[in-house]
């Protein structure tokens, strides 16, 4: 298992389990043709291990284009990655597409504090996640903040308008609870009739795959829009599952004070072992 301090990737296949304070879960992304694609993933941890950012892009484009961009992003994400608002991340990210290539992306950002169990999630003309309370087992779409009276640029894909401000939708998270993010690959799979896979297959395999691990229901839902689709290799889709759990028992403080400070200083203190001699 993948113990992020950092996962992240786009243009070729991954089929991963990761683990974030708080969280555990499943990513899988496959290109549309098999080997290169335009989906783009992020999975890493601020420098205290308190917060954590999960996130897709999806990339109207293929090759060394996207590829280019995958490290932009990356760079980007990074150096906000310590910001608790990924309103930011997004703004600076949308200015710097509109600046640059202008590649036609959508992206879903999810920050989560695990301390107090805090979920905030920002969209860029991405497809809504999906979310479970495990004492309600009820799927919902997770919908954006409201916007403000006379405001009309908000939440649009990166580089469609440098204008665009991006709302957050914040709400607490419990044990067992469970968060699902996709690209528009899973929604937009097309039947032999041209019919889509759809949000309402969608709800009911989430449904049906409750009390799955993550690992299988990610299977069981690439393997259905598969299954679904009549045109192999319809568009790159990704799907990242993640199921959120106690988290740090320690107080706050005291574990961020640990991952910034005791544990570097831990290996200084560490004496090394006396080498083995030669048989």
């Amino acid at each position: 298992m993948l113990v992020c301090n950092e996962v992240w990737g786009g243009n070729r296949p991954i089929d991963t389990p990761f683990e974030l304070p708080g969280v555990n879960g499943w990513l899988r992304s496959y290109p549309s043709d098999g080997g290169r694609g335009g989906d783009v993933h992020y999975l890493s941890v601020c420098g205290s291990g308190l917060l954590s950012r999960m996130s897709l892009a999806d990339v109207a484009g293929h090759g060394e284009r996207v590829a280019k961009l995958s490290q932009s992003l990356h760079r980007m994400m990074r150096r906000h990655m310590n910001s608790p608002d990924q309103r930011i991340l997004l703004s600076k990210l949308n200015t710097e597409l509109s600046e640059g290539d202008g590649l036609f992306t959508t992206a879903v950002v999810v920050t989560y504090y695990a301390p107090s169990r805090s979920v905030s999630i920002s969209y860029a003309g991405h497809p809504h996640a999906w979310y479970c309370r495990a004492n309600e087992s009820k799927w919902a779409r997770v919908q954006p903040a409201a916007a403000q009276e006379g405001s009309q640029l908000f939440d649009l894909p990166l580089s469609a308008d440098p204008r665009t401000r991006f709302r957050r939708r914040t709400f607490r998270v419990s044990p067992g609870d469970r968060l699902v993010l996709i690209t528009d690959g899973v929604l937009e799979a097309p039947s032999a009739s041209g019919e889509q896979f759809g949000e309402n297959r969608l709800r009911a395999l989430l449904q049906d795959l409750m009390k799955q691990p993550p690992k299988d229901t990610v299977a069981r839902l690439a393997g259905a829009v598969q299954g679904w689709s009549a045109k192999t290799g319809h568009d790159d889709v990704s799907i990242l599952v993640a199921d959120f759990n106690s988290g740090p028992r320690a107080p706050a403080i005291w574990t961020a004070l640990k991952n910034r400070l005791v544990r570097p200083l831990a290996g200084l203190w560490t004496r090394p072992k006396p080498a083995t001699p030669p048989a």
